[in-house]
């Protein structure tokens, strides 16, 4: 079992070296890991590495790193959504939201399933931005990179 075990990390560690599949890695990983609720996107990026065979490490650590800009991003995100469906404006802090939500989850939830909603759409409406502009810089930070070093990326 643990052999098989190791197969798998080890095909995960080597998977999606490439050019291409670390900038979409990075870019995918990041733009979800914006994702407006807490606790998802470590999963969603975890399936989508999996489904487009991209690099998990890389996907997982870019996760991790871009997680204090999501806290950041979470009212510009809510905003824009509150614009678009011209929603009255959230007005709990995100301190309270968070003890409130934690001590009272499933009523919280539904208690505010359209500020989620209004969230997300924000989040849905930028991604396609954002993802642009991350693949870019990131298609030439790793050129860079490869022109200095070409050994350290597998094509």
């Amino acid at each position: 079992m643990f052999k098989k075990l190791k197969l798998v990390v080890v095909a995960q560690l080597r998977q999606g070296l490439g050019q291409q599949a670390c900038c979409h890695a990075i870019a995918a990983s990041l733009t979800i890991g914006l994702f407006p609720i807490m606790g998802f996107s470590t999963f969603v990026n975890a399936f989508i590495a999996a489904y487009f065979r991209l690099n998990q490490p890389v996907v997982q650590v870019c996760n991790w790193i871009i997680a204090p800009v999501k806290v950041a991003l979470i009212f510009p995100f809510l905003r824009l959504g509150e614009w678009l469906f011209q929603a009255k404006p959230f007005r709990l802090s995100l301190a309270e939201f968070s003890t409130r939500f934690f001590s009272e989850i499933a009523t919280t939830t539904v208690e505010f399933a359209w500020t989620f909603a209004h969230a997300i759409a924000g989040w849905l409406i930028c991604a396609p931005l954002i993802y642009g502009v991350i693949f870019r810089v990131s298609k030439a930070l790793v050129r860079h990179r490869l022109a200095s070093s070409p050994s350290r990326v597998i094509e």
